[in-house]
């Protein structure tokens, strides 16, 4: 693996696979009906759910070591820089070997047309934590490190279908239905970006850059979808409402109180439970006299649905907005429902945050097509050097910040040989949207 800045190499570990050939004697005087009609079967096909593959990769890496798995923790840009150590990258390589089934089995995730994981929307009453999102991250960053070792190996074209792989994982996750699954699918994609703007900028075939790019534009439409994750997450709400209604006050409505809360679970009965989601509730700011009676129960969680309901649906109008416009109308409603409040599956709804996290994610996107198209343009003389020379890739006309429409930066050095391209920072009411910026220089 070839490192930026770097002579230094790590040889790749082959992995042989011994196939053991087993004769079948086929005896069609003693074979039964049975058995002939099993031969005739077809075999099977690859199951077109991408979510199937990714929760088989998610098991294959939970085997993996978890000390070894730490250094996921870190993005991919942090993992490889020159001052990368011979043992650091002796770990990675021993990582990436362990790790090759999950990779395997997220690769064939990532080509199917959908990915379902099969949230059961009632038993997510119950539970506010989903087990896949964090380690779909971890798995999309195994594959930009197996991507920055094809580049090493100058297998360009094997490199950039790992990143475009990573692209589609990240698009998967954020059409699912819940906000933590949006987030780890931008987590994804901006692995995924980076690693495509770092391979760009060193690809010799200018070809297969503007092929990657054409690629990437069929997905980059709809990339991000968060009114309409915004919208699942209210539903999510309603149902639960509905669920804890129907459940008290016989059914587990102290399950769902805790859970829903963030409290803790006595080891006691169901008695112990019910006083305990009591208490709690009591403590988050329920009135004592909600639990008089269960009309009294109902009519108090019918004024919260209303609340928390309405907060959901303004925070859905918001993010059907441009980005500015979106921010701005999300500090307003977190104005209006600053008094209520947020429970552990609310506590991450504030819409101007949200709306923040998309436009940085879109600047992201906005400089990536860019660098790619300016990349694709390189001749022996360097980059182009004006911006107007990808106009064309553009239909003629030039992208813009999603911050604020104001025109991107760009920047050619070294003699026309490296180039960076940026969105200036913004400040839209109180939010400080940072600058991204792509420097060939220094990828």
């Amino acid at each position: 693996m070839h490192l930026p800045g770097s002579t230094r190499s790590i040889r790749w570990h082959a992995i042989t696979a011994v196939v053991l050939m087993v004769p079948l004697a086929m005896q069609s005087a003693t074979q039964t009906a049975y058995a002939q009609a099993r031969l005739r079967q077809p075999a099977p096909r690859t199951a077109l759910n991408g979510a199937i593959h990714y929760q088989r990769a998610i098991l294959f890496l939970n085997a993996v070591d978890p000390v070894k798995r730490q250094i996921l923790q870190k993005p991919v840009w942090e993992i490889i820089t020159p001052e990368t150590t011979d043992a650091e990258i002796a770990e990675i390589n021993e990582l990436l070997i362990e790790s090759r089934h999950a990779i395997r089995s997220a690769l064939v995730g990532s080509n199917q047309p959908s990915a379902d994981f099969g949230l059961d929307i009632r038993q997510y009453m119950v539970s506010a934590l989903l087990p896949h999102p964090r380690s779909m991250v971890d798995i999309a960053r195994l594959i930009g490190l197996v991507g920055i070792h094809r580049e090493s190996e100058q297998r360009w074209e094997e490199s950039v279908d790992l990143y475009i792989s990573a692209v589609r994982m990240g698009r998967h996750m954020t059409h699912q239905t819940t906000l933590a699954e949006a987030y780890a699918g931008v987590e994804i994609l901006e692995t995924a970006y980076f690693s495509l703007a770092r391979w760009a900028t060193k690809c010799p075939d200018k070809a297969l850059v503007e092929e990657a790019f054409d690629a990437l534009n069929v997905f980059a439409f709809d990339m991000v979808q968060p009114a309409r994750t915004m919208q699942s997450e209210a539903d999510i709400l309603q149902m639960r409402m509905d669920t804890l209604r129907s459940s008290y006050p016989d059914g587990p409505w102290a399950e769902i109180v805790l859970e829903t809360l963030g409290a803790d679970f006595p080891l006691a009965g169901p008695e112990e439970m019910r006083k305990a989601a009591k208490a709690a509730a009591i403590e988050f700011g329920v009135p004592e006299a909600a639990f008089a009676s269960k009309e009294a129960l109902l009519g108090h969680l019918d004024e919260v649905s209303s609340v928390h309901i309405g907060m959901a649906r303004d925070t859905v109008h918001c993010l059907t907005q441009p980005a500015a416009d979106a921010i701005r109308c999300g500090e307003k409603v977190a104005s209006k429902y600053r008094d209520m409040k947020k429970t552990q599956n609310t506590v991450n709804w504030d819409a101007a945050k949200i709306a923040s996290l998309f436009a940085v994610h879109e600047a992201e996107l906005t400089a990536l097509r860019v660098t790619m198209a300016v990349a694709a343009k390189k001749t022996t003389s360097g980059y182009p050097s004006d911006l107007r020379t990808v106009i064309s890739e553009f239909g003629g006309n030039l992208p813009t910040s999603p911050y604020d429409g104001s025109a991107l930066s760009y920047e050619v050095t070294s003699g026309g040989q490296e180039f960076s391209v940026s969105v200036n920072a913004a400040t839209i009411g109180s939010i400080k949207l940072p600058a991204i910026k792509f420097d060939s220089a220094a990828l």
